[in-house]
């Protein structure tokens, strides 16, 4: 993952063998190790239903609690997700007229007296 700009040999490879400095192509992927790869794998796994439990054998820990502390995390996209449905899925006890700012309007019968 670790390719040079210039001449597109590895990183070692590069700087033996050639007469300028190495610098990283960022066409690729920055590699972050396997702990990386493994928490996408589990946060991908979860994102698309996998139960927990499944995921803690694929990644072959002994404690489930592991698979979830670590290896599975959420996305901001995931939370957004997840308040709108929520934000939907609430019923309101009182449907609110409003206007084109949110705001809501008074009842019918107010008057300037009870509008404070």
């Amino acid at each position: 993952m670790n390719r040079c700009e210039t001449c597109h040999k590895a990183q070692g490879k590069c700087d033996r063998k050639t007469p300028h400095a190495f610098k990283r192509d960022v066409a690729f992927p920055e590699w972050h190790g396997w702990h990386a790869a493994r928490r996408g794998l589990g946060s991908n796994l979860n994102r698309l239903g996998v139960d927990d439990s499944v995921i803690q054998r694929i990644l072959r820990h002994s404690n489930i609690s592991t698979t979830q502390a670590y290896y599975i995390k959420t996305a901001s996209d995931d939370v957004r997700n997840a308040m709108s449905k929520l934000e939907n899925n609430i019923p309101e006890t009182t449907p609110a007229v409003r206007d084109t700012y949110g705001t809501p309007e008074p009842p019918e019968k107010a008057t300037d007296q009870t509008i404070q």
